[in-house]
């Protein structure tokens, strides 16, 4: 009897020590470490305690820092050049530039640099004419007034467009309005430190002390200006820096659309003229249970799909035909199949206004396109003869043949007024989900 009192107990000995190791094994997988490069932790699910690093997911916090941040690069800027864009308020004309950024930054950054109005400038270098692009922040909130915002970002040179990163720390005073800035290796020691989930192992006072250059304004931010700033964010990475633009799309698009980092630089260079130029028109929101999603159509009636995961963390898809967004597929599961075949006609048309050839060319049936088109160079010719730059369609005569529906579709020219009309029948077969294979008259 003794012996198996013993080796009962040695059994949930064993037990509770597997259970401990199991849990110190996935305590330690669900951490994240936040980097200082494009690697960027996701967010944390919802649901944990204020005090934990996530992703900054309201709107007008973000706001509120990003703009803190760009005061501080203001005055930077302001110590190199009286030529700018900044303009000193009456208050600040004979007030120095160093002693607007002193009353920045925060009393442990002061101490650890041994910082003084006198010194500032031979420890924090003055900058040029910049701009700044916030690529990640997090949040931990350690109490309902102060809160420690990690922001990574790059600063570009406006003459030459160089590019320099910089990590920051950003402390919150909700009630007094007032921040305070940690800086550069400090900064990266803490962040270096610092993991999703977790509270940030900073010290934080209870208040900011309120001085003449260290409040900001608390703003609601409409969807409008949310959206065009989203907008206009990706379209500087587009200009820019097309590697970021790249690893910003979807990755279901990314790969149909492109497949590889060299086509969509060819994408972009096709059609840097549109993307100067280009600027948010309309947008619809859509609201799903893990994003919100944003269509977005430009003065040219081009569509952005955003995918926001956080507050200026997204995905893009940039058209309606590549790969199915969910409003799609509802209004396609919903539809009548002469009503699929429409919707599949309105993607093919879309895809040759936006010059993708390949994308039509894959969904033509075999038989026929090795018939007439044994290329895809064979087919682009083809269009370029046979269609115009910016087709729009009508049809009628709907009839079907077995498994095949065909449509008598009227083209017209939408870019001139007089509209000349082709009419040509294309032949659908509807297959698996949103999928299908056509063929047209030559």
């Amino acid at each position: 009897m003794k012996i198996k009192k013993i080796i009962t107990i040695l059994i949930i000995v064993l037990l509770i020590i597997l259970i401990v190791l199991i849990s110190l094994l996935l305590g330690h997988n669900n951490q994240e470490e936040i980097t200082t490069n494009s690697d960027a932790p996701t967010a944390i699910e919802s649901g944990e305690t204020d005090s934990t690093l996530k992703k900054v997911e309201a709107r007008n916090d973000f706001y509120a820092v990003e703009k803190s941040v760009q005061k501080y690069y203001q005055y930077l800027t302001m110590n190199t050049t009286n030529s700018n864009n900044i303009t000193a308020g009456p208050e600040e004309n004979n007030v120095g530039t160093q002693s607007i950024i002193y009353d920045m930054l925060d009393k442990q950054y002061i101490q650890y640099k041994n910082l003084t109005e006198d010194n500032l400038f031979d420890i924090i270098e003055p900058i040029s004419t910049s701009e700044i692009i916030i690529d990640n922040m997090y949040v931990s909130q350690i109490d309902e007034n102060m809160s420690v915002y990690i922001v990574l970002g790059k600063e570009i040179n406006q003459s030459n467009k160089e590019e320099k990163s910089f990590n920051m720390l950003v402390k919150m005073d909700m009630a007094n309005r007032t921040f305070s800035l940690i800086l550069d290796d400090m900064a990266e020691e803490i962040i270096k430190s610092s993991k999703v989930g977790e509270t940030l192992d900073i010290e934080v006072e209870s208040s900011i002390e309120k001085k003449d250059y260290n409040t900001f304004t608390y703003e609601d931010i409409s969807d409008e200006e949310y959206i065009t700033d989203m907008f206009n964010d990706f379209k500087t990475y587009m200009m820019y820096y097309q590697e970021e633009a790249y690893e910003q799309l979807d990755e279901e698009y990314r790969e149909k659309k492109f497949g590889t980092y060299e086509e969509f630089q060819q994408f972009i260079n096709n059609n840097i003229r549109d993307i100067v130029i280009m600027k948010a028109d309309k947008f619809k929101v859509e609201d799903y249970d893990e994003y919100v999603q944003y269509i977005v159509s430009d003065q040219n009636e081009n569509f952005y799909i955003f995918n926001e995961n956080g507050t200026m963390d997204y995905t893009v898809i940039l058209d309606t035909y590549t790969v199915d967004i969910p409003e799609f597929t509802e209004e396609y599961n919903n539809a009548q199949d002469s009503e699929k075949v429409l919707l599949n006609l309105q993607k093919v048309f879309n895809a040759i206004n936006d010059g993708d050839y390949k994308y039509v060319y894959n969904k033509l049936d075999n038989t026929f396109k090795q018939t007439n088109f044994p290329t895809e160079e064979d087919f682009e010719n083809y269009i370029k003869n046979n269609f115009y730059e910016e087709n729009s369609i009508g049809y009628s005569n709907y009839k079907t043949s077995g498994d095949l529906h065909i449509y008598e579709i009227e083209i017209t020219d939408s870019s001139n007024a007089s509209n000349v009309e082709k009419t040509k029948n294309f032949i659908m077969q509807l297959e698996e989900g949103t999928d299908f294979v056509m063929s047209f008259e030559v």
